[in-house]
This record gives C-alpha cells, sequence and structure tokens, in this order.
C-alpha cells in the first residue's frame, strides 16, 4: 500500500491517484487539509526524504514565502510546526511508502511503488516485441 498525502485536489493529484490504481497498487489519500500531521508523521516524511526538505517544501507556494522561514536556520522543530499549521507549504501530493517518497507527479520516479517482479516482468514484456521472431514468444535472451 501506498500513502497519498494531498492539500488540494489539483491535477497532479488526480493524476498520481488514477497512475498507481492503474497499476494495481492500493493507494490509501489523505487530505492535510482535514487531517493535519503530527510531529511524528512530519519527521517521518523527513527520514524518507532523499534530498531533505528540498523534496518536501514547495518554495513557490504563497504559504512558504508568507511564512519567511530563513532555510538557513530554520530548525527541525520550527519547520515541523509550521508544516502542521500550514500543510500548504508542502509539494503536492506527498506518495511514500515504508522506505521510499515521491512529491508531485512524475510517472518515472513512480515506477518505484511497482514491485520489482512486476517491473521485471514488464521489460521482459517489452523486450520481446524488439526481440527477433525465431525466439519462443515471453522469453527474452540477455547477452
Amino acid at each position: 500500500m501506498v500513502n497519498l498525502y494531498f492539500h488540494t485536489n489539483d491535477p497532479s493529484k488526480r493524476k498520481a491517484v488514477n497512475w498507481l490504481t492503474a497499476h494495481g497498487i492500493e493507494v490509501k489519500q489523505r487530505n492535510l487539509e482535514k487531517q493535519p500531521l503530527t510531529k511524528q508523521e512530519v519527521r517521518q516524511l523527513l527520514a524518507l526524504s532523499i534530498n531533505g526538505t528540498d523534496d518536501l517544501i514547495s518554495l513557490r507556494s504563497r504559504d512558504t514565502k508568507a511564512l519567511e522561514l530563513d532555510k538557513k536556520v530554520v530548525t527541525i522543530d520550527e519547520l515541523t510546526a509550521a508544516i502542521q499549521v500550514a500543510p500548504r507549504i508542502l509539494k503536492n501530493p506527498v506518495i511514500f511508502d515504508r522506505t521510499k517518497l515521491v512529491t508531485g507527479f512524475d510517472k518515472e520516479k513512480m515506477g518505484i511503488f511497482i514491485p520489482q517482479p512486476q517491473r521485471r516482468l514488464e521489460l521482459s514484456r517489452l523486450l520481446a516485441k524488439f526481440a527477433p521472431s525465431s525466439q519462443p514468444k515471453g522469453q527474452v535472451k540477455f547477452g
């Protein structure tokens, strides 16, 4: 199962939900405007983020600009409190599971949520289309 946190029902959020469900991935959605994050949940997102706040915080957001947080001196506690009060400073949507996190909708990045055996099967099928017709269907010869 994949969690999808959002603060606006924008096209990016809808595309992400549609993509995940089309790939048979169960999605648990949560509107952060109605159900704000706890301090622990904010820290969990930061821990999953490869690039820390750069992956999560929308610098172009009006809400972020209104907070006037100095990126160089803001503490984790201050940032956590700001996210709890103003979830619109987060990029939309935030998609994650136990080990991976993606923000926004990017088809290429979304592939990390497809289980590895399924990705291998899809790759084999794709490569089989380009293989010479002398090979049995469904098998791909590498090397």
